[in-house]
């Protein structure tokens, strides 16, 4: 049983809700140049959200601005009732656990020691039983446990963000931010990624964001999708109805066509004869 599920299920007890992430008028930029605009998007606890566009749209930033990694002097970022952009680095990574596109791992480490590193937020001089677990659960859901000994130094750049991404899930977050993670994954660890990153969504009530660039992907895993377009956001909702053909065609400056069959979403660039011959 979840912690979630557990939390349901105490006698007597009334079920809390579980806090859904708002974001509020947010604004960035680097200097002079305006890279979010007014972006307001609410993922609610138990979805996988994709944050899609085409480069420089503002995905990354928006991830670590959530992340705290960069601070917006404009804009409301909230779990529920609590402010994240006012909490300390510690208190943060308690609710919010971040996957960058490179690695900030030590590659000196093993992949145990990299993964207990998520828990470093909730333990005191040394790992508790229930620390223990939580890291060996993680290891084993991304498919790590024959390999919990090798260093990272030894490791595929696909393995060690497969790492970063069990750390994140040993930190056992509210909310889970993850930057390209895909991008270093042949196609089955894609897929699985993908598979196990809604699982851990749903089951645990995380509201979980991941910037991503493949729509289709981002249309068969995620509940929710979210498209940017020079800084601004616009398309929210469930993919059958975000996805607009004339819109995304407008966003990518590719002709595209948007197919709906048996419950699945797929977007297909529009080519020209003589560019297939």
């Amino acid at each position: 049983m979840t912690a979630v599920q557990e939390q349901a299920t105490t006698a007597g007890a009334a079920t809390a809700p579980i806090p859904a992430l708002s974001v509020r008028d947010v604004e960035f930029a680097y200097g002079k140049h305006q890279v979010l605009r007014g972006i307001d998007l609410d993922v609610a606890a138990g979805t996988l959200c994709a944050l899609l566009g085409p480069n420089g749209s503002g995905k990354s930033t928006l991830t670590k601005i959530l992340a705290g990694v960069l601070r917006t002097r404009q804009g409301a970022v909230r779990l529920g009732d609590r402010d994240l952009l006012a909490m300390k680095p510690r208190e943060r990574a308690k609710v919010v656990a971040y996957v960058p596109q490179s690695s900030e791992v030590p590659f000196e480490l093993t992949v145990r020691e990299a993964v207990t590193l998520g828990r470093t937020p909730h333990m005191g001089m040394r790992p508790s039983a229930q620390d223990v677990a939580v890291v060996e659960d993680a290891i084993a859901r991304l498919g790590l446990a024959e390999l919990a000994e090798r260093r990272l130094s030894d490791m595929s750049g696909g393995q060690a963000q497969r790492v970063l991404i069990a750390r994140a899930l040993a930190q056992q977050p509210r909310v889970l931010l993850l930057d390209e993670p895909t991008s270093a994954l042949d196609l089955r660890y894609q897929v699985e990624t993908l598979q196990i990153v809604r699982q851990v969504a749903r089951e645990e009530g995380v509201a979980a964001l991941i910037a991503i660039h493949d729509l289709n992907h981002a249309a068969t895993f995620c509940q929710q999708v979210v498209l940017l377009s020079g800084g601004r956001l616009v398309a929210d909702g469930p993919a059958p109805e975000a996805y607009d053909a004339e819109l995304l065609g407008e966003v990518y400056g590719l002709p595209v066509e948007v197919l709906h069959d048996a419950g699945q979403t797929q977007v297909r660039p529009v080519l020209a004869k003589d560019s297939l011959a």
